[in-house]
């Protein structure tokens, strides 16, 4: 059976492996056990000292071992006092999340965030991997998936091929189905689906639900640790039936992105397909997007490769812009949102530049060069998420003389020209349209994000700083697009 609990032993398990990820949150912890790790720090570089001496002092050296100990076991206390802090907090009958909402500029969502403190911390970390162990879901590779599209179009046998999109995918998840299937696996803690349910009650009141009936409430809150879980563990049931429709043989999804290959027996079969999908998706309480955006890829597409019909076509799917001319595959280029992506953040690096030189020329100019080093190139990501990010590993099916990333060069230039002219701006006009993307893809150009001398500045007022404490390069960096 697992250990499900909200206790001091799990929360200390979670305090390692956020540790280990180099996330270390100090406000979370009290004063003595930061004192005591400070000292802790101290004693450990003195024993090192003692240890690397060729001739050792050995009353000194058996000091030092004490001393480290006696701090290695005084933080100890001090760690577990505070977890069990947390513990007893979480384990209370009137515990429970506290949402925030709010709507980022770049966005229509709402997203919801839950308080900053280290019992709520703890709490969701619990829950989600009580739910992740419980219910085994998680979200598919989204890299398997592009590769595995581009490998299935490059095969050339017939084929009909769907791509779609679920419309406000989180706000409109059925609660009641979804705690059905919470509720009907005994494996789930009860503290954990109580927990649950009072994240959905307080979703209900900020999206004023608590009036409609509970078969008919909607939506889990985008932005929540564990929705991501919750969304996985709902759509299980419907990727299931779509996989089992006649001639399917691939089927992925990313979140709410879907694409599905179908290889019927007879290229003349009927291709109601779209209809199919609509309803399995329809039967469960969603839709498909179908909007058509002008300047936008459509969210939902039909391609036909099975008669030989099509002349050019393009899918669109988590980035990627799969170019289909004469019903034969040609080439992987940057979707049309993806490059509405680069260009937006361009933008607002210049904006927020723009705002903010006048009150300090030099710090804003040095943001400003992070943001477009941080674009154009790529980093080795520690903190808030590990792995490798930037121009290609995040567009790695590209090919080298993708005209994609000449483009998004020449995307470059103009908005700098537009927003920095070169009369009232000429050393640093000159200074970012020395940025390439096309060079940092091809270079493979890493940024070092994480280098020691790198002490990217904050330079929001008080305000905001007072609101959110950005806790590293990384969040400084991209703060400027949220």
């Amino acid at each position: 059976m697992l250990n499900q609990s909200f206790s001091f032993e799990n929360f200390k398990i979670i305090h390692e492996i956020e540790n280990r990820k180099g996330n270390y949150y100090k406000d979370f912890y009290s004063d003595e056990y930061q004192d005591a790790s400070t000292l802790l720090k101290a004693k450990r570089r003195d024993f090192k000292l003692e240890k690397k001496k060729i001739v050792r002092d050995e009353a000194a050296y058996i000091l030092a071992f004490e001393q480290k100990k006696e701090f290695e076991d005084l933080k100890e206390n001090y760690l577990e006092n505070d977890l069990n802090k947390f513990s007893n907090e979480v384990n209370k009958s009137d515990f429970n999340f506290k949402l925030t909402p709010f709507v980022p500029e770049s966005s229509s969502k709402t997203i919801y965030t839950t308080s900053k403190d280290a019992v709520s911390f703890f709490a969701m970390k619990q829950l989600q991997y009580n739910i992740f162990r419980t219910f085994k879901v998680k979200q598919a590779n989204r890299y398997q998936i592009v590769k595995q599209v581009k490998i299935l179009l490059q095969d050339k046998f017939p084929k009909f091929i769907i791509r779609t999109d679920i419309k406000s995918f989180y706000e409109n998840v059925p609660q009641y189905e979804l705690l059905k299937l919470i509720e009907n696996n005994s494996l789930l803690s009860p503290k954990s689906v109580s927990l649950i349910k009072n994240l959905l009650y307080n979703y209900n009141i900020l999206t004023n639900q608590l009036e409609v009936k509970e078969k008919l409430r909607k939506g889990i809150p985008r932005g929540i640790g564990v929705s991501p879980f919750l969304a996985e563990l709902y759509m299980r049931k419907i990727d299931e039936e779509i996989r089992n429709i006649e001639s399917v043989s691939f089927y992925g999804r990313y979140v709410d992105d879907i694409i599905i290959f179908f290889t019927p027996k007879s290229k003349h079969s009927s291709n109601n397909y779209l209809d199919k999908v609509k309803k399995i998706i329809e039967d469960k309480g969603l839709n498909i997007n179908d909007d058509i955006i002008p300047g936008k890829d459509p969210k939902t597409q039909e391609v036909d490769l099975l008669n030989n019909n099509t002349t050019t076509k393009d899918i669109s799917l988590l980035g990627y812009k799969f170019k289909i001319v004469n019903s034969e595959f040609k080439e992987v280029e940057l979707s049309e949102n993806k490059k509405i992506k680069y260009k937006e953040r361009i933008t607002k690096s210049i904006d927020k530049y723009l705002n903010e030189y006048p009150h300090n020329s030099i710090e804003a100019r040095k943001l400003l060069i992070h943001r477009f080093n941080y674009l154009t190139k790529n980093s080795k990501l520690h903190q808030p998420k590990k792995g490798l990010i930037g121009v290609y590993y995040s567009n790695s099916l590209l090919e080298n003389d993708c005209v994609s990333l000449s483009r998004l060069d020449q995307m470059l230039h103009t908005v700098v020209d537009t927003k920095l002219p070169i009369l009232g701006f000429p050393n640093l006009n000159k200074r970012l349209k020395k940025f390439s993307f096309l060079k940092g893809f091809n270079e493979k150009s890493f940024y070092n994000i994480n280098g020691k001398k790198k002490n990217i500045p904050d330079l929001r007022s008080a305000k905001y700083k007072t609101a959110k404490v950005l806790m590293n390069n990384f969040e400084r960096i991209v703060e400027a697009w949220k």
